[in-house]
């Protein structure tokens, strides 16, 4: 053969080399991206797609562009790392590394952070879950870990078949979360791109064959996503994220942190004297599905270390000045806790606003998670005579809190008047509408709606309520501001929490509550001119009952003292019996029973990063369970299986052995590249083979002198050679293509 067409002969294996490289490179990437239509089934939108494939896309690409010039296929996986690292580096940290790719110490931090972030999301969030960044960069993170163990598989251990075992775990991802989370759909499509994977590492298989194969699993890839149904949040037990997560309408996500099974820590407080109910959001505007904040009611430019006075309070009202110090612990979102009525806060990170007539606090680019800060807050004392004295004329604008969807059951406003029509004043009318629920035949209950398909606070569910008599904070606080509206007492809905568990510290004495996500709770709030806006509970064996004074006539042989000023009994303090949340079970005063869930569980994601290693020792374990099977079929006087056990441990160790040669040849190839010295054990057993074949007599085999021939291949190799067989043996899933 000339050299010219020696030089043809290599241009074309060359050539044909790149071409299935790049081809199994783009085929795995694709399948992966089949294979990841299965996280439709966790998170609600699919905004984590594009990253989570630009990942993949990018440490395939990577590899096969290296192993265009480098033959060393590790060194393409390990590129592909540094490449895929910089990525990352790219769409979420580039403002803390240098020139955007660098990084620094502090993107290192970033990535901590994001990771805790994404674990914390999780772990709080129900399913579908809100892919948040946190979410992201850990899906990221494992499409990174999927693509190089698949790219290892395929050009470093060079078993295109492993390609099989990350596949599998990224399917297994919504299956792990929960059971019935699976799609057989994925699992079909991936199964042909898997089988696409195996068909283009196929030497069997012709280049040009390879192109159409990558393109129906680029068809497949584009197509699976946009065919599965988008995964809608449902209106059912643990489906929605939690209030301590994020959320625009925190009453939204109340019904499943109320229903999770352990509660998850949320914040810690002092406080001068008893506990104190904390507003998260107020919620004025009802419709036929919830109720929600007004349109731009958190929109305020004022900054937070001064309020304004409390809308309709008179300077008349007795009130007391006192001060909290909050420190948040799993509260993540705009919303912040504050008491009621706020006149100050110092210590917070980042830009916070209050809203001027809730007085709710909230941040647009900041966040409440670890926040630490004093909040300065009037507790407004009005006494029953106040109360009921207050005029029936109502500022202007204030008809946005009479509003009543046109749904509204015709239950809601006759019961409303019977409960409470003929009460003399409209404070008398709040107590009644109180009673009614406190008093009468109602109970408290987080699953009887789930059961009887009434959950939520719109409009809709309030007849069914009504006429069940059972539900739990959001059904009582909606329907006794319903019902209130229907009296022409201007009415909202707070979301927040109940003062929480009492906690004194032996050695100073000071007193510290605790609040979970059992605290989370909702109640109506009643507006009377000249007293303002006023906290009742109507929900049955939750929260306290707000107290009030009553005043009496001033006393002339007293002088120091004015009898007729009530004295300032705090209207949202808590009896020393009341309960200290949303679930009844534990008493204000106790310690609790069940410790909180201070730590973040462990993420499905980082479970699949703890079991890739058991996962990859699986061609060790199927070979050491083949050798076993063997050994055992020679101890029972088979002759073969020693003989095929050879030649694969040889093949393991890096031996050069033909697919067509007799055991003889074969056992003198070995010779030859093992050494004479060591080759008495393989001439035994070779014989012991050659008698089998061609003797009728039977001659036993001792497994000891297979096992003995077995250590002589082993000690003819280098100990990388060991260390390869052992771990990554070649013929873990079948006999591999032998020279011939």
């Amino acid at each position: 053969m000339s050299a010219t067409e020696q030089a043809r002969l290599n241009s074309i294996e060359r050539h044909d080399h790149r071409v299935r490289v790049w081809s199994l490179a783009g085929v795995m990437a694709l399948a992966v991206g089949v294979a990841a239509g299965s996280l439709g089934a966790v998170l609600t939108e699919g905004a984590w797609w594009f990253p989570f494939m630009t990942v993949v896309m990018v440490t395939f690409a990577t590899a096969a562009a290296v192993r265009r010039t480098r033959r060393r296929a590790i060194v393409g996986s390990a590129v592909a790392v540094a490449a895929a690292a910089l990525v990352l580096v790219l769409m979420f940290a580039a403002d803390t590394a240098i020139a955007g790719i660098v990084p620094t110490g502090e993107t290192f931090a970033r990535f901590a952070q994001l990771a805790s972030d994404g674990d914390e999301s999780i772990a709080n969030q129900r399913f579908p879950a809100d892919a948040d960044t946190g979410i992201v960069f850990l899906i990221c993170l494992g499409a990174v870990a999927v693509a190089i163990a698949m790219d290892a598989a395929a050009f470093v251990i060079r078993k295109p078949a492993l390609t099989g075992i990350p596949l599998l775990i990224l399917l297994l991802v919504p299956s792990l979360i929960r059971s019935e989370l699976h799609d057989a759909f994925v699992f079909a499509m991936t199964s042909l791109a898997y089988v696409a994977i195996l068909l283009v590492a196929s030497p069997r298989v012709s280049v040009r064959a390879a192109w159409p194969l990558v393109s129906v699993a680029l068809v497949i890839s584009l197509t699976v996503p946009v065919l599965l149904p988008s995964v809608e949040p449902a209106a059912e037990l643990g489906s929605r994220p939690g209030l301590i997560s994020t959320g625009v309408n925190p009453i939204i996500n109340l019904s499943s942190d109320l229903r999770r099974n352990a509660p998850l820590l949320a914040l810690r407080y002092t406080a001068e004297g008893a506990g104190e109910y904390l507003r998260v959001a107020v919620l004025d505007e009802f419709d036929d599905d919830t109720w929600r904040p007004s349109e731009g009611d958190n929109e305020s430019s004022d900054a937070v270390d001064s309020f304004p006075e409390p809308a309709g309070l008179a300077p008349e009202v007795p009130r007391t000045e006192k001060t909290m110090q909050i420190e948040i612990e799993r509260i993540r979102g705009k919303f912040l806790p504050v008491p009621y009525a706020s006149s100050g806060i110092s210590g917070l990170e980042g830009d916070w606003n209050w809203e001027p007539e809730g007085l709710t606090v909230s941040t647009v680019n900041s966040n409440s998670k670890n926040q630490k800060y004093e909040v300065s807050y009037i507790t407004p004392a009005p006494s029953i005579e106040q109360l009921e004295a207050a005029p029936t004329t109502l500022p202007e604008g204030f008809e946005k809190y009479l509003a009543l969807p046109v749904t509204l059951p015709t239950i809601v406003g006759v019961t409303a008047k019977e409960v409470a029509g003929s009460e003399p004043t409209r404070f008398d009318q709040a107590l009644a509408l109180q009673s009614f629920f406190k008093d009468g035949d109602f109970e408290y209950s987080e699953n009887a709606p789930l059961t009887d398909d009434y959950d939520g606070s719109g409009a809709g569910v309030l007849g069914e309520f009504l006429s069940a008599k059972s539900g739990y904070c959001v059904h009582f606080a909606s329907a006794m501001a319903a019902m209130a509206r229907t009296l022409d007492i201007p009415a909202r809905v707070v979301v927040g929490f109940t003062p929480g568990q009492k906690k004194v510290d032996e050695e100073t004495d000071e007193i510290k509550f605790v609040i979970s996500t059992d605290n989370l709770h909702a109640w109506p709030e009643l507006y009377f001119p000249t007293i303002g806006w006023i906290r009742f509970e109507p929900t049955v064996s939750v929260g306290t009952e707000p107290r009030f004074a009553q005043s009496i006539t001033d006393d002339p042989s007293t002088p120091d003292v004015d009898e007729s000023q009530p004295e300032p009994v705090a209207t949202p303090t808590s009896t020393p019996t009341a309960t200290s949340g949303a679930r009844p079970e534990l008493p204000l005063d106790e310690e609790p029973t069940t410790p909180l869930s201070g730590s973040v569980a462990a993420s499905p994601f980082w479970l699949l990063l703890l079991a890739l290693p058991i996962l990859l020792l699986i061609p060790a374990l199927v070979r050491l369970v083949r050798r076993g099977l063997r050994l055992s079929a020679v101890s029972r006087g088979a002759i073969a299986p020693a003989w095929r056990e050879v030649c694969d441990t040889a093949t393991d160790l890096g031996f050069d052995l033909s697919a067509t040669a007799t055991p003889r040849q074969q056992s003198e190839n070995l010779s030859g590249q093992m050494g004479a010295s060591t080759t008495n054990s393989l001439a035994t057993l070779l014989a012991s083979v050659e008698v089998a074949a061609f003797s009728p007599r039977t001659t036993p085999l001792r497994r000891t002198a297979v096992t003995a021939s077995l250590a002589s291949l082993r000690a003819s190799s280098s100990w990388r050679a060991r260390l390869r067989a052992r771990w990554a043996p070649r013929t873990a899933f079948g006999p591999v293509e032998r020279k011939r």
